[in-house]
């Protein structure tokens, strides 16, 4: 439950696959007006999360993918 709302908020996951898109940017900007000291851990962040987001999507597609060949199989495989 939590990794799903981490998810939700950094807009990785959501209704339209984009969830809490603008969380994610408004935390973006919270964070680039941050001590400078701390823009590069900011920024190792957003990498790392735009790196989830990919992963995310990619797998999610896959998924996808695969229950659209499942259902086919299922809906052919009974009509014989």
């Amino acid at each position: 439950m939590r990794l799903d709302n981490m998810l939700i908020a950094e807009g990785v996951a959501g209704p339209e696959k984009a969830g809490g898109a603008n969380v994610a940017a408004n935390a973006a900007a919270a964070a680039a007006s941050g001590p400078p000291e701390h823009a590069i851990e900011h920024s190792d962040y957003r990498a790392k999360l735009s790196q989830i987001r990919q992963i995310y999507h990619q797998e999610l597609e896959k998924y996808e993918q695969m229950i659209e060949k499942l259902c086919v199989y299922f809906v052919l495989g009974l009509e014989r």
